[in-house]
C-alpha cells in the first residue's frame, strides 16, 4: 500500500507535511482486528508496517527501513476476529540485497494497458460508462417484473411499471372504506 499524507488548512499532527501532499512510502498491513469504540460502535484497527527502500520523510537518517519485530500491542487483548497475515507476503525484504522487493510475481493491474506506437505499454483508467441501449432498457423497464414495460404507468414518486404488474401487485386489495350507519345502511366514504 502506498501512502501519501495531506494536510489541509489546518495541522494536525506533528507529522503531517508543511503543505500539500507528501509520499510517506510503502506500508504492509500486518494484522486487523475490531475492537469496541468510545460510543460502543465496532471499530476495525490495522498494524501498518513500513517497509520501504527511501527513507522517512519525517526522519534524518539516510537509511532504508529494516525488518523489525511487530511491536506487543495492549488493544488487542479486548479485541475481537484479529487476523494476522499468513505466509510469506509478495513485498518482502531480501537479505542478501538488503532491499525491499516483490518476492512473488507483483498482482496484475486492474487498469486496462495500452500500446503505443513506440511499443511501451500506458494504463488507462477503464471508464465503467454503459452504453445507450443498456441506459434505456434501465429507463423504460419495469420494476416489478425487470421487463420492458407495456401499458406503462407512472407513480406519483415517478417510478415506472407495466399496468398489468401494477395491478397484480394490489389484486384482492381494496381501498375503499365502507361506513355502516347504525348498521342499517352502508355508506361509501
Amino acid at each position: 500500500m502506498r501512502l501519501l499524507s495531506r494536510s489541509h488548512k489546518e495541522k494536525r499532527s506533528s507529522y503531517a507535511p508543511e503543505t500539500g501532499v507528501r509520499y510517506d512510502g510503502i506500508y504492509r498491513i500486518e494484522k486487523c482486528w475490531r475492537k469496541p469504540g468510545i460510543q460502543g460502535f465496532k471499530v476495525f484497527r490495522y498494524l501498518f508496517v513500513r517497509c520501504d527502500n527511501d527513507p522517512a520523510p519525517w526522519t534524518s537518517d539516510d537509511h532504508r527501513d529494516h525488518p523489525r519485530p511487530l511491536p506487543d500491542i495492549e488493544e488487542l487483548k479486548i479485541a475481537t476476529d484479529i487476523t494476522e497475515r499468513k505466509g510469506t507476503p509478495c513485498w518482502d525484504y531480501d537479505s542478501q540485497g538488503g532491499i525491499w522487493k516483490w518476492s512473488k510475481p507483483p498482482p496484475e493491474s486492474r487498469k486496462q494497458a495500452v500500446v503505443d506506437g513506440k511499443g511501451t505499454k500506458k494504463v488507462r483508467h477503464l471508464k465503467q460508462t454503459k452504453t445507450i441501449r443498456e441506459r434505456l432498457l434501465k429507463e423504460f423497464s419495469c420494476l416489478l417484473c425487470r421487463k420492458i414495460m407495456v401499458m406503462p404507468l407512472t407513480t406519483p414518486c415517478a417510478h415506472n411499471f407495466c399496468k398489468s404488474c401494477l395491478e397484480g401487485a394490489f389484486a384482492g386489495q381494496t381501498f375503499i372504506r365502507q361506513r355502516i350507519c347504525e348498521g342499517r345502511r352502508t355508506l361509501r366514504a
